[in-house]
C-alpha cells in the first residue's frame, strides 16, 4: 500500500462492534485486529483506517448512509461486508415484513453498492451464517444472498471474499456456536477468522 492509504470498512454489527464505546471507534472485532495487524508489521506504511459499520444495518440502510459515511472518507480501499440483516429480517419475528429486505432488492442493492465502488480497490466479503447444516432455512437463505454478492463482485471487477468458506472449514472441528451465540456475531476468535480472510486479500 502507497503511504496515506485510508482503508473503510462498511457494513453491519459485525463490522462496528460496538465502535461507539471504543476510545479510537475501531471497535472490539475484526477491523481492529486488521489495523493492528497493519500497525505492527507494517510500521513503514501511514493510512487510515475507518471502522463504518453500523449495527442493525441492511443493503439498504448501508446504500442511504454510503455517501456520508463511506465516501464521504475518501477512500483508497474499501472493504464491504453487509447481507446478513437482510437475511435476518425474514426470521425475526420482532421486525415488521417491511423491513426484510428480497432477494431481487438485495441484488438491486449490491450493484448500487458496486457502483459507488468502481474506482476503488475494492472488497466484497460473503454474508455468513455459522451453522453446519446447510438445509437449515437461515442457512440457506444466505447462500443464495451470498452468491448474489458474489456474482455482483465478480462483475465488476471486484475481490470476493468467501468468509463462508473459512468458518466452513473452521466447523469441521467445532461448532458455529462455539464462537457465536446467534450464529452471526463472530465474538473475537470469529472476528481472527474475519481478519485473517481480510489481510489475507489485502496483502495479496
Amino acid at each position: 500500500m502507497q503511504d496515506n492509504t485510508v482503508i473503510v470498512f462498511a457494513g453491519d454489527s459485525v463490522t462496528d462492534a460496538d465502535k461507539a464505546n471504543t476510545y479510537d471507534r475501531a471497535g472490539n472485532g475484526y477491523v481492529r485486529l486488521v489495523r493492528n495487524y497493519l500497525r505492527a508489521f507494517r510500521p513503514q506504511e501511514w493510512y487510515k483506517v475507518v471502522n463504518a459499520g453500523i449495527s442493525g444495518n441492511t443493503t439498504r440502510d448501508l446504500l442511504a448512509r454510503w455517501d456520508k459515511d463511506v465516501a464521504g472518507e475518501n477512500p483508497d480501499v474499501i472493504f464491504c461486508l453487509i447481507g446478513i440483516n437482510d437475511v435476518w429480517r425474514h426470521f425475526d419475528g420482532l421486525e415488521l415484513p417491511v423491513n426484510a429486505v428480497g432477494e431481487e432488492e438485495f441484488g438491486r442493492n449490491m450493484r448500487a453498492i458496486c457502483e459507488k465502488m468502481k474506482g476503488k480497490r475494492a472488497f466484497v466479503l460473503s454474508p455468513y451464517y455459522l451453522e453446519r447444516n446447510r438445509t437449515d432455512e437461515m442457512r440457506a437463505m444466505t447462500e443464495r444472498y451470498a452468491a448474489i454478492a458474489r456474482k455482483t463482485a465478480e462483475e465488476y471487477g471486484f475481490v470476493y471474499i468467501d468468509v463462508q468458506a473459512d468458518f466452513d472449514e473452521y466447523m469441521k472441528s467445532r461448532s458455529g456456536q462455539s464462537i457465536s451465540w446467534d450464529r452471526v456475531h463472530p465474538g473475537e476468535v470469529g472476528s481472527m477468522i474475519l481478519a485473517r480472510a481480510v489481510l489475507r486479500a489485502l496483502l495479496a
